[in-house]
């Protein structure tokens, strides 16, 4: 596990929030492995989710803090919206199934402001993460 933050400069953030939603999933994938880290929104003591119009509910997950804070402080109506971490592993084995076991199937990764993130089945995320952890084996 790295102790060290992870500093991001502005010209990297501007440069990763105009990649495409499948290229920021392949880079938020690869930093989430490399640091063993996630992030996500939360408001009060909760998770903050996403309904479309078909009714499926979304976790928004984010690579670093950084990209976590600038989306919900970009978005209209997040304000109270933090950041929190979770542990990859821990993300994996338990928060993932919580969400499932709560009807919450999909994860929106890595979404810009005026733009949108990679809708992805919570299970293939998970299988996407074994199979980038196995590259470090």
């Amino acid at each position: 596990m790295k102790t060290e933050k992870y500093k991001i400069t502005e010209q990297e953030i501007e440069a990763i929030i105009k990649l495409t939603p499948q290229q920021r999933y392949a880079y938020f994938l690869k930093r989430i492995c490399d640091w063993e880290e996630i992030w996500t929104l939360y408001e009060d003591d909760c998770i903050v989710l996403n309904e479309d119009k078909q009714g499926v509910l979304f976790v928004f997950l984010f690579p670093f803090e950084t990209f976590a804070s600038h989306y919900a402080i970009k978005q209209r109506g997040m304000r109270g919206t933090f950041a929190k971490c979770f542990k990859l592993n821990e993300f994996v084995s338990t928060i993932a199934n919580k969400l499932l076991a709560n009807s919450v199937s999909d994860a929106l990764v890595f979404p810009v402001p005026n733009g949108f993130g990679l809708n992805v089945p919570l299970t293939r995320l998970i299988a996407d993460i074994h199979k980038e952890l196995g590259n470090y084996e």
